[in-house]
């Protein structure tokens, strides 16, 4: 399903259900509005799909998060740079914690 030139989601059906798979292209640095906005849509999608599916989010986020562990959702292995899609991109994935 087309939701937006940034945003795609996917469902396939596997043998034991469904696969939900939404892929996105972020705002590059700088444009503060648009990539609310884009945070928003990708968190509207995300409580459209059905909690019975399998799910994955793959995406050019255009971030640079840093190395600074965060438990369950960031390791050690990025660069040492941070910018301000890197800082969203964290705490999105924060508060949205998915399991």
């Amino acid at each position: 399903m087309f939701v937006n030139e940034r945003i795609l989601q996917l469902r396939y059906k596997l043998q034991r259900g469904y696969l939900t798979l939404l892929a996105f292209y972020a705002f590059e640095e700088g444009k503060t509005e648009q990539t609310e906005e884009f945070y928003e849509t990708i968190r509207d999608q995300i409580d459209k799909v059905s909690k019975n599916d399998y799910f994955a989010v793959a995406g050019d986020y255009n971030a640079r998060d840093g190395n600074i562990p965060i438990d369950g959702i960031l390791g050690t292995n990025g660069e040492i740079t941070t910018n301000s899609n890197g800082h969203k991109l964290k705490e999105f994935a924060s508060v949205n914690e998915l399991k």
